[in-house]
């Protein structure tokens, strides 16, 4: 991998201030000091972008037309690179396109691809602190990991490549009753296989009970270390 700070590259742009993720980032001095413009979705058609910008997009919806549109404003800004920061949970889609995140995420993923010639950095969970992740195995970011390579990113020699930026991250369940419900869950997912949305009502219960490792997390969870191991 090499160091990805291009020569034409001379400002550094978020698109999506208000996402939960860069709102966390953008506590931090280092990242504030270098990531000065942050734009939100709809600002981008009256912003001043350069053709000696990166672009970092944050900007998410849960609509497909919305992202493409997002997208295609992109591309008329004419900018020198792109980055689309995408999710480690698009890796359930191959098995099944019941949950709406991960699906809409891809999509959009590509599109950038094909549009924007954009690169990929793809993130787990992300979290401060190791106790803020769900019970189990979970594949996940931290911020400082994350805040480190935007800050000096380094990129694969082409830009079809990706950047995975997390790792597994293990928690203990809170109680032997939680351990069985997430076995029971476990059970429930393989036995359905492309049909787990089938389980939704129980998510909302798992939920109520303050537990966070289920559907599409679960299953992307599992997916990784399946396909890793």
């Amino acid at each position: 991998m090499k160091l990805g700070v291009a020569e034409n590259i001379e400002r550094e742009v978020i698109v999506g201030k208000n996402s939960t993720v860069w709102r966390e980032l953008a506590r931090r001095s280092d990242i504030a000091a270098k990531f000065q413009v942050a734009l939100g979705h709809t600002e981008i058609h009256n912003a001043r972008l350069l053709p000696t910008d990166r672009l970092w997009v944050f900007a998410y919806s849960k609509k497909a037309d919305e992202n493409a549109a997002l997208i295609e404003e992109l591309a008329r800004a004419g900018a020198a690179e792109y980055v689309y920061v995408s999710s480690a949970t698009t890796n359930v889609v191959p098995y099944t396109r019941c949950y709406n995140y991960p699906t809409a995420k891809l999509l959009a993923q590509n599109l950038a691809r094909a549009r924007l010639n954009a690169r990929v950095l793809t993130i787990g969970v992300v979290f401060d602190r190791i106790s803020e992740l769900p019970a189990g195995a979970t594949i996940a970011t931290s911020y400082d990991d994350l805040a480190g390579f935007m800050l000096a990113p380094r990129w694969p020699d082409t830009v079809e490549q990706e950047v995975c930026l997390f790792k597994p991250c293990e928690r203990p369940f809170r109680s032997k009753a939680e351990a069985i419900a997430f076995r029971l869950y476990g059970y429930a997912m393989r036995a359905l296989r492309k049909w787990p949305c089938v389980l939704r009502p129980v998510d909302f219960v798992l939920r109520g009970m303050g537990y966070r490792w289920y559907g599409y997390l679960y299953l992307s969870n599992k997916t990784w270390f399946t396909t890793t191991s």
